[in-house]
Protein backbone atom coordinates (compact mmCIF):
# COMPACT_ATOMS: atom_id res chain seq x y z
CA UNK A 1 0.00 0.00 0.00
CA UNK A 2 1.44 3.53 -1.00
CA UNK A 3 0.93 5.89 1.52
CA UNK A 4 1.14 9.55 0.56
CA UNK A 5 2.87 12.02 2.95
CA UNK A 6 2.85 15.73 3.12
CA UNK A 7 5.35 15.47 5.54
CA UNK A 8 8.18 15.84 3.00
CA UNK A 9 8.21 19.87 3.11
CA UNK A 10 9.11 19.27 6.65
CA UNK A 11 12.08 16.35 6.52
CA UNK A 12 13.07 18.80 4.09
CA UNK A 13 13.53 21.82 6.72
CA UNK A 14 14.63 19.64 9.27
CA UNK A 15 17.09 18.62 6.76
CA UNK A 16 18.35 22.01 5.79
CA UNK A 17 18.14 23.02 9.51
CA UNK A 18 20.47 20.33 10.40
CA UNK A 19 23.01 21.12 7.51
CA UNK A 20 22.92 24.58 8.51
CA UNK A 21 23.70 23.93 11.72
CA UNK A 22 26.67 21.37 10.85
CA UNK A 23 28.02 24.66 8.70
CA UNK A 24 27.46 27.06 11.26
CA UNK A 25 29.37 24.73 14.00
CA UNK A 26 31.64 23.01 11.46
CA UNK A 27 35.32 24.72 10.82
CA UNK A 28 35.73 26.71 8.17
CA UNK A 29 38.26 26.23 5.93
CA UNK A 30 42.25 26.85 5.89
CA UNK A 31 43.59 28.15 9.15
CA UNK A 32 46.26 30.98 10.02
CA UNK A 33 48.59 31.05 12.34
CA UNK A 34 46.97 33.71 15.29
CA UNK A 35 49.16 36.47 16.52
CA UNK A 36 47.73 36.31 19.42
CA UNK A 37 45.74 33.70 21.62
CA UNK A 38 42.44 32.76 19.87
CA UNK A 39 39.24 33.86 21.68
CA UNK A 40 38.03 31.75 24.38
CA UNK A 41 35.19 29.48 22.46
CA UNK A 42 31.19 31.07 23.35
CA UNK A 43 29.12 27.87 24.09
CA UNK A 44 25.69 28.03 23.15
CA UNK A 45 23.11 26.35 25.34
CA UNK A 46 21.22 25.72 22.05
CA UNK A 47 20.57 21.58 21.71
CA UNK A 48 19.39 20.57 18.70
CA UNK A 49 18.29 17.32 20.02
CA UNK A 50 15.99 19.55 22.49
CA UNK A 51 14.34 21.86 19.67
CA UNK A 52 11.08 20.39 17.82
CA UNK A 53 8.71 22.04 15.30
CA UNK A 54 6.05 23.44 16.76
CA UNK A 55 3.62 22.58 14.57
CA UNK A 56 0.71 25.01 12.82
CA UNK A 57 -2.48 25.82 15.63
CA UNK A 58 -5.46 23.74 15.08
CA UNK A 59 -7.58 22.52 18.33
CA UNK A 60 -8.22 25.58 20.40
CA UNK A 61 -7.13 24.25 24.32
CA UNK A 62 -8.91 24.53 27.46
CA UNK A 63 -5.75 23.73 30.12
CA UNK A 64 -2.88 25.57 30.45
CA UNK A 65 0.04 23.94 28.53
CA UNK A 66 2.26 23.29 31.19
CA UNK A 67 -0.44 20.26 32.78
CA UNK A 68 0.34 16.50 32.62
CA UNK A 69 -2.49 15.55 30.47
CA UNK A 70 -4.05 16.74 27.70
CA UNK A 71 -5.02 20.31 26.97
CA UNK A 72 -7.98 19.44 25.20
CA UNK A 73 -10.92 16.91 24.64
CA UNK A 74 -12.09 13.88 22.47
CA UNK A 75 -15.09 16.23 21.93
CA UNK A 76 -12.66 19.18 20.86
CA UNK A 77 -11.07 16.97 18.18
CA UNK A 78 -14.77 15.61 16.79
CA UNK A 79 -15.66 19.56 16.52
CA UNK A 80 -12.53 20.38 14.66
CA UNK A 81 -13.16 17.63 12.06
CA UNK A 82 -16.91 18.69 12.16
CA UNK A 83 -15.98 22.59 11.29
CA UNK A 84 -12.69 22.22 9.18
CA UNK A 85 -12.75 18.94 7.88
CA UNK A 86 -10.15 17.08 7.10
CA UNK A 87 -6.32 18.36 6.23
CA UNK A 88 -6.57 16.22 2.96
CA UNK A 89 -9.66 17.90 1.17
CA UNK A 90 -12.98 17.35 1.47
CA UNK A 91 -14.91 13.93 1.58
CA UNK A 92 -16.70 12.75 -2.08
CA UNK A 93 -19.71 14.12 -2.91
CA UNK A 94 -22.26 11.82 -0.75
CA UNK A 95 -19.57 10.84 1.76
CA UNK A 96 -19.28 12.06 5.53
CA UNK A 97 -15.94 12.09 7.67
CA UNK A 98 -16.34 10.18 10.02
CA UNK A 99 -13.76 10.22 12.58
CA UNK A 100 -12.74 5.88 13.33
CA UNK A 101 -10.11 6.35 16.42
CA UNK A 102 -9.28 9.41 18.75
CA UNK A 103 -5.97 8.35 21.85
CA UNK A 104 -4.09 10.30 23.95
CA UNK A 105 -0.91 8.26 23.24
CA UNK A 106 2.91 8.74 23.64
CA UNK A 107 4.30 9.87 20.35
CA UNK A 108 5.95 6.63 20.09
CA UNK A 109 2.61 4.92 20.62
CA UNK A 110 1.74 7.33 17.71
CA UNK A 111 4.67 6.57 15.50
CA UNK A 112 4.08 2.64 15.68
CA UNK A 113 0.17 3.31 14.62
CA UNK A 114 1.63 5.23 11.49
CA UNK A 115 4.01 2.45 10.92
CA UNK A 116 6.62 4.16 11.85
CA UNK A 117 6.26 7.78 11.10
CA UNK A 118 7.82 10.41 13.06
CA UNK A 119 5.77 12.65 14.96
CA UNK A 120 8.60 14.96 15.43
CA UNK A 121 8.54 14.58 19.30
CA UNK A 122 10.50 12.83 22.09
CA UNK A 123 8.88 8.84 21.93
CA UNK A 124 7.39 9.84 25.62
CA UNK A 125 5.64 13.18 24.79
CA UNK A 126 1.44 12.93 24.86
CA UNK A 127 0.54 13.66 21.61
CA UNK A 128 -3.15 12.80 19.99
CA UNK A 129 -3.58 10.38 17.30
CA UNK A 130 -6.44 10.18 15.30
CA UNK A 131 -7.60 8.07 12.22
CA UNK A 132 -10.44 9.04 10.07
CA UNK A 133 -12.15 7.84 7.13
CA UNK A 134 -13.03 9.46 4.25
CA UNK A 135 -12.95 8.87 0.92
CA UNK A 136 -11.56 12.37 0.91
CA UNK A 137 -11.30 14.21 -2.64
CA UNK A 138 -7.20 14.61 -3.40
CA UNK A 139 -7.26 17.36 -6.13
CA UNK A 140 -5.78 19.65 -4.77
CA UNK A 141 -2.79 18.00 -3.32
CA UNK A 142 0.60 17.55 -5.21
CA UNK A 143 3.37 15.50 -3.97
CA UNK A 144 5.05 12.00 -4.49
CA UNK A 145 7.49 10.78 -7.04
CA UNK A 146 7.19 12.03 -10.41
CA UNK A 147 6.72 8.80 -12.10
CA UNK A 148 3.87 7.84 -9.72
CA UNK A 149 0.59 8.61 -10.58
CA UNK A 150 -1.08 10.06 -7.39
CA UNK A 151 -4.43 8.61 -7.09
CA UNK A 152 -7.33 11.35 -6.76
CA UNK A 153 -9.31 9.81 -3.74
CA UNK A 154 -8.23 8.56 -0.16
CA UNK A 155 -10.06 6.48 2.06
CA UNK A 156 -8.52 6.85 5.14
CA UNK A 157 -6.42 9.26 6.95
CA UNK A 158 -4.57 10.15 10.20
CA UNK A 159 -3.44 13.32 12.13
CA UNK A 160 -1.50 13.71 15.58
CA UNK A 161 -1.82 16.67 17.21
CA UNK A 162 0.61 18.24 19.96
CA UNK A 163 -1.57 17.15 23.21
CA UNK A 164 -0.51 20.25 25.16
CA UNK A 165 -0.83 22.83 22.62
CA UNK A 166 -3.87 21.48 20.05
CA UNK A 167 -1.16 22.12 16.93
CA UNK A 168 -0.90 19.79 14.48
CA UNK A 169 1.98 18.08 14.03
CA UNK A 170 1.68 15.65 11.26
CA UNK A 171 -0.80 14.05 8.79
CA UNK A 172 -1.31 11.79 5.95
CA UNK A 173 -3.70 10.06 3.83
CA UNK A 174 -4.17 5.81 2.98
CA UNK A 175 -4.85 5.35 -0.57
Amino acid sequence: MFRFKLVCGAALLLTLFFVGVGFFTGSTGAQSTPKSPAPTPVHSTFQVSRSYVSGNPAIQTHAPATSSGPAFTQNDVVAFFNKYGFFAGPVVAGSHLRVLTIQFVTARQASQLMQGESVGRPDDALVCYVKVEGPFLLTNLHGGPANVKTPTTARYGDAVFDAHTGNILVWGVYY
